[in-house]
Parts: C-alpha cells; sequence; structure tokens
C-alpha cells in the first residue's frame, strides 16, 4: 500500500494503492489457503491438488456486473455491492489494473456437512489507459451501486532532442 491510501465516504470503501504484481499476490494466497481447506474437508487426501487449486480459484472469482466507460480524463467503473456485506469492499489500484475485494453476504445454508467458503471474492480488471492510483475515489450511489472514479494519469510529454 502506499501513502495515498484513503476510506471512500458514507459507506466503508477503502481504496488502496497496490502495485499490481502485489494484487496478484495477494489473490494467489487467498487461492492457495482456500485450497488447502479444500483439501482438508477431503480428508486430506492427496493428488486432487490441481483439482482443489482450481475449485478455490471458482470460489474466489466475482463474476458479479461490472460497467467501464472512459474519457479523456477518466475511467469510470460502476458495479452493484448489493451481494457484499457491508464494510467488506476494498478497491486496490495501480496505474493499469484495478481489484474489487468484498465478502459476499451468504444467502444459502451449506448442505449437511458441508461448508460453504465465506471469506473475500475477487473482481481483477485490467484498465484500457494509465490511471493516477493517488486521486482514485469511489461513491455508493442509491445504497448498493458503487462508482469508482479512476482519473487518468499524467500523459508522458514527448521530448524532442536535436543535435547539437
Amino acid at each position: 500500500m502506499s501513502e495515498c491510501d484513503q476510506t471512500g465516504a458514507a459507506t466503508e470503501i477503502r481504496i488502496a494503492a497496490v502495485v499490481a504484481e502485489e494484487q496478484t499476490r495477494r489473490i494467489d494466497a487467498a487461492i492457495a489457503r482456500r485450497a488447502y481447506e479444500i483439501f482438508e474437508e477431503r480428508g486430506g487426501m492427496g493428488w486432487h491438488e490441481l483439482e482443489d487449486w482450481r475449485k478455490a480459484e471458482a470460489e474466489l472469482d466475482c463474476r458479479s456486473c461490472v460497467g467501464l466507460t472512459s474519457s479523456e480524463t477518466a475511467v469510470l467503473v460502476g458495479c452493484n455491492t448489493a451481494g457484499f456485506a457491508e464494510g467488506s469492499i476494498e478497491i486496490w489500484v495501480a496505474p493499469r489494473q484495478m481489484t474489487i475485494c468484498g465478502t459476499p453476504i451468504q444467502k444459502d445454508k451449506p448442505p449437511q456437512g458441508a461448508r460453504l467458503y465465506s471469506g473475500p471474492v475477487f473482481r481483477v480488471l485490467r484498465l484500457p489507459v494509465e490511471i493516477d492510483p493517488c486521486r482514485v475515489f469511489a461513491t455508493v450511489r442509491q445504497g448498493c451501486f458503487l462508482e469508482i472514479h479512476l482519473p487518468v494519469g499524467a500523459q508522458k510529454k514527448l521530448v524532442q532532442l536535436q543535435a547539437a
């Protein structure tokens, strides 16, 4: 995280500048923890590592609908937050990537003897332009629509070198 971390206004939406590699590392660590839980739930029998990993990936992959639009000055991302526990949403931003994290609200009871995953899920978005992570802000509209404003980063100016 960096010095430009912040918290959204009305509802608790934490925004943190996190480089893309660290975002990937955090997600992989969560998948590894969940894959190990699945391994233990199966009684610790080996030879199903890939199956456990794929199941963990599927459980942690958030497929909530996300809209993305851009202009010359900003990228705007919108998503519905109604399915997430209050105060659980966190946004990680890097110049070309953003991850939305949150803990889903459990509506269904697990089958007898089974345990539903109750940890965070992740939605990774590759951004079409480089943004300034320190100027990102988010607002919640109508109680459940998250709008994330990602200002475009300063364009690198081309410098013309002239021979002396």
